[in-house]
């Protein structure tokens, strides 16, 4: 089984690139403004290191779903496959979150901000898409 990131998954990746390094700037002047007049604390920057790494390794695990479950020729294998690592998907972050939280590691709205990033990114992309063809 190979492990690389397919070319769709990665062009995706790609082309999110700017909003994330926008988002996470803005978070992190937030976060650093926030600490400023209620008390910094470095749990604010670990949180937003996990959430990053967790979106960006949901996403890809999501590109392996995708690609697996395309090639797959029976229908019901196929959404067997995507619910499945869909449940997976979830159950790890939110343990890893929650073995985080209990270590007193991150902070949870920092680490749960970039889990939102891809929902954003396209909500936006294909709102201003609306209407124009390619």
């Amino acid at each position: 089984m190979s492990f690389r990131i397919n070319k769709y998954t990665a062009e995706e990746l790609k082309a999110m690139l700017p909003l994330i390094v926008w988002a996470d700037v803005s978070v992190a002047a937030a976060a650093l403004t926030a600490g400023f007049f209620l008390g910094s604390d470095w749990r604010l920057f670990t949180g937003l290191v996990v959430g990053n790494v967790l979106m960006l390794s949901n996403f890809v695990l999501l590109g392996f779903t995708v690609d697996k479950a395309v090639k797959c020729r029976d229908f019901r294998r196929a959404r067997s496959i995507s619910g499945i690592s869909y449940g997976l998907r979830y159950a790890g972050m939110f343990a890893v979150l929650a073995a985080l939280l209990t270590l007193d590691v991150i902070n949870l709205v920092t680490a749960i901000i970039p889990l939102l990033y891809p929902k954003i990114y396209y909500t936006f992309f294909y709102a201003l898409k609306r209407g124009k063809d390619e």
